[in-house]
């Protein structure tokens, strides 16, 4: 099997995702290569750094429709994946021009169905990360299925750290808009920490923090995670914490809680905080009795390692492999 997959390059959630199935796919001696859109999201520089990182992926980048379309024809591939919705529409023209499946994956919540229907009705399977990804899809649901992001076990790992009468708390991830009015509302709690807890941000965020010290985007967390003993976050950012053995927080546009196997039952195991999912308005006092329960709970070294377990049992991201290569003999009518 040939699999050619299309998006950008980009600091997000997103290429580690791609990342990570191009690798799951060559551990299974399944052929991927992958065509990025060029865009101004990252510098040249940024995006020669980022292919390089896929090792020995074959990679292109384009500009116009043409060039995707003469890539796909020339690399006598049996399926195009799509995943930036970017690169959707020519995506399913270079399928179509090639006769050739295909797979789209919804990273974002959007109305798909009212923009890229031609694309849905097109595709031959759709993928969407989480259930509020897989709204707003019309008669395209019936051959949708809910793949949640996978977190590479053998990278977010835990790792033994000196002992420290200090709590380190953080807040990881990259949010704009509605998103970040948890971490504003976490802003709101810093001053109201006693002694013995500190808390910091690393990542990014269209709002400016009057209290939390910020590092931003950095290339590798995985040391960050391991030494925090908790971690407010959602998405794809939770699980890479959790992973970890850092204690999961889950906040965004609402507010979960700590994040218990129950929760993710409940929630369709997202870690997602959109307003979709209608959890309650992060309040200050609520955060704080919650960080303040847990600390003084004497059970947090016990609380990492069952954070470890449900990344184990729910996130792992070989589970995302064998679901999306499920898909893929799907699309291609050998299942």
């Amino acid at each position: 099997m040939k699999v050619l997959m299309t998006s950008i390059l980009c600091h997000s959630g997103l290429m580690t995702h791609v990342q990570d199935l191009l690798k799951y796919c060559r551990d299974s001696s399944i052929q991927a290569g992958a065509a990025f859109l060029r865009t101004q999201y990252v510098s040249p520089a940024e995006a020669e750094e980022l292919k390089q990182g896929l090792g020995e992926v074959e990679t292109w980048e384009y500009e116009k429709d043409e060039e995707l379309l003469k890539i796909a024809a020339e690399g006598d591939w049996d399926l195009i994946h799509a995943h930036s919705f970017l690169t959707f529409k020519a995506a399913a023209l270079a399928a179509a021009e090639a006769r050739i499946p295909l797979v789209v994956t919804l990273h974002s919540v959007f109305l798909w169905g009212a923009v890229y229907w031609d694309v849905l009705a097109q595709a031959r399977r759709i993928i969407a990360v989480g259930p509020a990804q897989a709204r707003y899809l019309g008669p395209w649901k019936r051959k949708t299925v809910i793949i949640p992001n996978g977190v590479d076990l053998t990278v977010f790992k835990p790792k033994r750290t000196p002992d420290n009468e200090e709590i380190s708390i953080l807040w990881f991830g990259r949010v704009d808009g509605r998103l970040s009015r948890g971490l504003q509302v976490l802003d709101e709690v810093a001053p109201l920490l006693p002694a013995g807890i500190r808390l910091r941000a690393v990542g990014q965020a269209d709002i400016h923090l009057k209290n939390i010290p910020i590092t931003g985007w950095v290339k590798d967390p995985v040391a960050e995670l391991q030494r925090s003993h908790i971690t407010f976050a959602h998405g794809r950012s939770l699980r890479e914490a959790m992973a970890c053995g850092s204690i999961g927080m889950l906040l965004g546009h609402g507010y979960g809680g700590r994040v218990t196997p129950q929760l993710l039952e409940r929630l369709n195991y997202a870690t997602d905080a959109f307003p979709q999912y209608h959890l309650p308005q992060p309040k200050p006092e609520a955060l704080l009795h919650d960080i303040l329960a847990i600390a003084r709970s004497g059970e947090i070294e016990a609380l990492r390692k069952k954070a470890r377990q449900i990344a184990e049992n729910y996130f792992d991201v070989k589970n995302m492999g064998r679901k999306t290569l499920s898909v893929y003999r799907e699309a291609l009518g050998k299942e």
